[in-house]
């Protein structure tokens, strides 16, 4: 009898001209025929052996990848991303319900595969491709479903497990105040969001808290949860003063039912009805 797999590999790949902005955390956009392929496979390894080699991971994925009748890919693919997971059969399907339904529906999956409904030939958002998405969502979908496992884990010794799966599991995403490495050898830095410039004409300028799905966030009496911009890129919100992604963890987890660890704040607060990371201003 053949030995079952201890861990789930989910791999995150897709065209090799979309790497760079995947890595800087561009939308991949299909209006330009972008998308990304979210897939798994499964191995019989030693956590520690697997976890302490970021190729070796790459490697067990790679030949789902290179096989084109498994992925319906007929060009050259790169992998971006791997995560380990215990083992799961569809893994990939949970991470993908929750990117397309659970995360940004309204954004994503809803809108585009009602727009795909007459090209039958691109696979509808989240069966296995999922479009308009960056690298910083599909971060947060995999540490929502780490966090689930972590939570209903009893068993010490595979809770131990799952927060070394975790920690590798958490990629680093570059900041508005961090450079790449490409960027660093260019002498580029990324522009910042200067809030002191979107709200200069605005002096009781408010911003309001969203969910993800494009619902305002709202407290146990109804309240919606907003902030008031107080200057140098700082808000204040029910008494606390801070930036905007402190903010945003600590309200969306405290009334919008996510157990978030890290947050990019200026997805999830608008103003005047956009997204304030919609108005990054050079």
């Amino acid at each position: 009898m053949k030995e079952q797999p201890n861990f789930t590999i989910v791999y995150v790949f897709g065209p090799m001209q979309c790497e760079d902005k995947y890595f800087n955390d561009d939308i991949i956009s299909l209006k330009d025929n972008e998308w990304i392929k979210i897939g798994e496979t499964s191995t019989k390894v030693n956590l520690d052996d697997l976890i302490s080699d970021y190729d070796r991971v790459k490697d067990e994925a790679m030949p789902r990848v290179k096989n084109e009748p498994r992925t319906g890919i007929p060009f050259p693919s790169k992998i971006y991303d791997v995560f380990i997971f215990p083992y799961r059969p569809k893994t990939d399907d949970k991470i993908r319900n929750r990117l397309c339904h659970d995360l940004y529906e309204i954004d994503n999956s809803m809108q585009i595969n009602k727009e795909l409904r007459k090209e039958k030939h691109i696979i509808p958002s989240g069966q296995e491709f999922v479009y308009n998405v960056q690298r910083s969502k599909i971060k947060y979908a995999v540490q929502s479903i780490d966090h689930d496992l972590i939570a209903q884990e009893k068993d010490e010794e595979k809770l131990k497990q799952l927060i070394k799966m975790c920690q590798f599991n958490d990629i680093n995403l570059n900041s508005d105040a961090e450079e790449t490495e490409k960027e660093k050898e260019k002498g580029i830095r990324k522009a910042n969001l200067d809030l002191d410039k979107v709200f200069e004409n605005d002096e009781n300028a408010i911003i309001v808290l969203r969910n993800g799905k494009g619902e305002e966030v709202v407290d146990t009496f109804g309240e919606k949860i907003t902030a008031k911009y107080i200057g140098d890129n700082k808000f204040e919100c029910r008494g606390d003063i801070s930036r905007t992604s402190p903010l945003a963890k600590k309200y969306l987890n405290q009334y919008a039912g996510m157990n978030l660890t890290t947050v990019n704040g200026n997805e999830y607060w608008y103003y005047k009805g956009q997204k304030l990371s919609s108005l990054r201003k050079n």
